[in-house]
C-alpha cells in the first residue's frame, strides 16, 4: 500500500520533476527516471490486476525508454498525453462489453448495485472517456505552449479537474439516490 501511495506521488509530481530538473539534467535523464519508476510499479502489481495493468505499463515503459533514447523535451512533455489516450481505450473500450469498466470496480469491491447502477455506471464510465479525451486534449497542446503552461495544467489543473469531476459526481449521485428513493452511503 505504501508503494503504491508513493508510485502515485511520483506519478503526479512528473511534471514538476520534468520543469525542474530540465534546467540541470538532459532529458534522457527523466525518461530512464520515469522508465526505473514503471518498472518498480510493475513489480508491485496485486496478482488480480496484472492483466489490465500489464499491458499498459508495458507501453508506458517502452514510451519512456524511447524518450530517453531520444533525448528529447517533446517526448517527456507527451507522456501526459500518453497516459490519457490510455485511460480513453481502456474507459471507452469497456463500453462494448456488458460490465463497463466501473461496474466492475464496484463489484470486485462487492458494493451492492441497485437495479438502476449497471445504467448509471455505464453512463459514468462514457463521461469519464469523453473526460480523457478533452484532457488528453489539452495536455497535447501544452506541449506547444510553453514549459510553465504544460507545468501548470499538467502537474495541477488537470488534477483540480479530476477532483471537481469525482466532487460533483459524488453529489449527483446522493440527489440521484435521494430522487429515486434509494440508500445513500
Amino acid at each position: 500500500m505504501i508503494f503504491r501511495g508513493l508510485f502515485a506521488v511520483l506519478v503526479a509530481l512528473y511534471p514538476f520533476i520534468i520543469y525542474f530538473g530540465l534546467r540541470i539534467l538532459p532529458p534522457s535523464f527523466f525518461g530512464l527516471l520515469l522508465a526505473v519508476i514503471l518498472m518498480f510499479r510493475f513489480g508491485i502489481i496485486p496478482p488480480e490486476q496484472r492483466s489490465t495493468a500489464v499491458p499498459i505499463i508495458v507501453i508506458l515503459l517502452a514510451y519512456a525508454v524511447a524518450a530517453a533514447l531520444s533525448d528529447s523535451v517533446t517526448m517527456l512533455l507527451y507522456y501526459p498525453v500518453l497516459v490519457n489516450a490510455i485511460l480513453f481505450v481502456v474507459f471507452a473500450g469497456s463500453l462494448r462489453s456488458e460490465e463497463p469498466l466501473l461496474l466492475r470496480l464496484v463489484r470486485a469491491r462487492g458494493i451492492p448495485i441497485s437495479s438502476r447502477g449497471p445504467g448509471y455506471l455505464r453512463r459514468l464510465t462514457a463521461i469519464w472517456a469523453g473526460f480523457f479525451v478533452i484532457n488528453g486534449a489539452i495536455a497535447a497542446w501544452t506541449t506547444t505552449a510553453g514549459i510553465e503552461i504544460w507545468t501548470l495544467y499538467n502537474g495541477m489543473i488537470s488534477y483540480l479537474l479530476i477532483g471537481a469531476l469525482i466532487l460533483g459526481e459524488w453529489a449527483f449521485r446522493r440527489h440521484y439516490k435521494k430522487r429515486h428513493g434509494l440508500s445513500i452511503d
